[in-house]
């Protein structure tokens, strides 16, 4: 069976490690990436199973304007299950974690997990979106 590759985007070097070891633990292929701009790039011709990306690389919404592009992304690629993580309420005391599905939706995410990551939170997430 083929493994399935999931896409990391992230600006925090650790957390792309950390999902890497995770992830490829379970027998997942994993490419990182530290913004949405070489993300997008690689969507041009490749279709991972599922992306996870941080809210806040660079500019505050860039994980939100990533996000928004990919649901725009033609050839089925607006159907890739998405994993949204972000450390802003650690760092910054706010909770932006959407409290229902359709938050969910209209945040236009899968999933949502607060940093720091959990291993086993990560992969419960990852099961519950892959297809």
């Amino acid at each position: 069976m083929e493994q399935q590759l999931i896409m990391v985007v992230d600006d925090d070097v650790d957390v792309q490690d950390f999902c890497k070891i995770v992830l490829e633990r379970e027998n997942y292929k994993v490419i990182t990436f530290s913004n949405s701009e070489s993300a997008l790039e690689f969507l041009t011709d490749n279709t991972p199973s599922v992306i996870i990306t941080d809210l806040m690389m660079g500019g505050i919404d860039e994980g939100i304007q990533f996000v928004n592009k990919i649901r725009d992304l033609k050839n089925n690629k607006s159907n890739i299950p998405i994993i949204m993580i972000t450390g802003i309420h650690s760092k910054l005391g706010y909770d932006i974690s959407p409290r229902s599905e359709e938050e969910k939706k209209q945040m236009k995410i899968d999933e949502f997990i607060s940093k720091p990551l959990n291993p086993k939170q990560l992969l419960i997430a990852l099961k519950r979106v892959i297809r």
